[in-house]
């Protein structure tokens, strides 16, 4: 493996470690006391939109508000999600878009950052996703004595390894810049670890490898896959109950390169294999178009929106991602809990996470070879049996839930330390 590699600490999961041992024998020893009523710790969820503190963050406010901290959020949207609000003290809404380089993401959103951060008088700031954490960071550096320690959370950085070199550069520098203003960054795969160790603003030891946001490995289980549950969810998408599907869990958007995958699908010549597409998008109508063209609509299920993902990952026998770039996918991670391989390209944030026997993976750009892996392994049943089982023990020992949060956990008693 090429580059610094993270610091060997128990303390944190470091990704030496992740490869050789199993994360389970890593539990952080020390962790935050327990206060036993208000006074304690406070700290601030910051995120684009509302949706990502539902989809990820929610555990570990629940897990903090059991140990006496006070917890509030702000994110577009925040306010009206009435899915989130049992979890929060406070939830705060902004008006930021999820547009990078929107104009209005400036200006307004900095004042109500500003404004939120000093009524609130937070000990900590956790920031994820790029513009809530580019704004935030900008809104709070001139704060003095009075400013919360900062902690950003990347869940993928813009730039990457083979993308356009004048967005690589933008991206990098707005990254570059705002690690000035930051205390910890907390990366989730190898690439972005490297690329944060190199930002010449922020100690290389304030940098941090976590990996992804912890997977609910009792949620995400082969209990899914119950044959009766299956055959009635595979019916009511009208899949035979012979068919080989492979499921795509993704928005419909450029970044995950869906046409990539439907031009892969028009090779494959195993008539068993059916497609099924979870998730909407600006490209809906010009993927299914695409499909019209390629003679393969007969073989895809547009399943849209989905909440029951641990059903429909059930009710599948691979999972397919083949995007340009990721953090660290969460539904790689949880098809690989539930036990089915992945069919992945080499992504940074897919690679990361499956492992040769845990799946297949195939070059980024090769549509030949993803079809000859998709039609491998619809072949070749013991071994799709296989790679799941392999792939379910890493999820348990490397990116359970209890394991992610215990490190996070660690990281916010060190940052509190900082302003003893």
């Amino acid at each position: 493996m090429n580059g610094p590699s993270p610091p060997h600490t128990v303390q944190y999961y470091t990704h030496e470690t992740l490869l050789s041992r199993p994360l389970v024998q890593m539990r952080p020893t020390i962790v935050i006391d327990a206060p036993t009523d208000s006074t304690g710790p406070s700290i601030l969820f910051v995120c684009t939109v509302a949706s990502t503190l539902e989809a990820f963050l929610l555990p570990y406010a629940d897990r903090l508000h059991g140990r006496g901290w006070h917890v509030d959020a702000l994110a577009h949207g925040a306010g009206s999600n009435s899915r989130i609000a049992g979890s929060f003290d406070r939830l705060f809404d902004i008006g930021w878009s999820r547009n990078a380089l929107a104009p209005g993401n400036l200006f307004g959103p900095v004042r109500r950052v500003r404004q939120v951060v000093s009524a609130g008088g937070y000990e900590l700031v956790h920031v994820h996703t790029p513009v809530a954490a580019f704004v935030t960071r900008l809104a709070l550096r001139s704060m003095g004595a009075t400013r919360p320690i900062v902690i950003y959370t990347a869940h993928g950085f813009h730039f990457y390894k083979g993308g356009g070199r004048l967005r690589n550069l933008i991206f990098r520098w707005l990254e570059k810049t705002a690690a000035t203003w930051t205390d910890f960054i907390v990366t989730m795969n190898q690439e972005d670890f490297e690329a944060a160790r190199a930002f010449d603003d922020i100690k290389a030891d304030r940098v941090r490898f976590i990996p992804g946001v912890g997977v609910d490995t009792a949620r995400y289980s082969p209990r899914s896959a119950a044959p009766e549950s299956s055959d009635a969810l595979r019916a009511s998408l009208f899949i035979p109950r012979d068919a080989f599907v492979v499921t795509i869990i993704a928005e419909l958007g450029a970044v995950k390169r869906h046409a990539h995958l439907l031009s892969a699908l028009a090779l494959v010549e195993d008539p068993r294999v059916v497609l099924l597409i979870v998730g909407e998008g600006s490209l809906e109508s010009e993927l299914r178009n695409q499909a019209q063209r390629l003679g393969i609509a007969e073989r895809i299920r547009w399943a849209g929106y989905r909440s029951d993902i641990a059903s429909v990952l059930g009710a599948s026998d691979a999972l397919a991602l083949v995007s340009e770039r990721e953090g660290l996918n969460r539904s790689v991670l949880e098809a690989m809990s539930i036990g089915i391989p992945v069919i992945g390209t080499a992504t940074r944030g897919i690679t990361d996470a499956v492992a040769p026997d845990a799946g297949w993976i195939v070059d980024k750009h090769d549509v030949s070879a993803l079809a000859a892996a998709i039609d491998e392994a619809a072949a070749a049943p013991d071994e799709v049996s296989r790679r799941g089982a392999t792939g379910r023990l890493r999820v348990k020992e490397r990116y359970a839930l209890p394991l992610i949060i215990a490190a996070y956990e660690e990281l916010y008693r060190e940052a509190l330390a900082l302003r003893v």
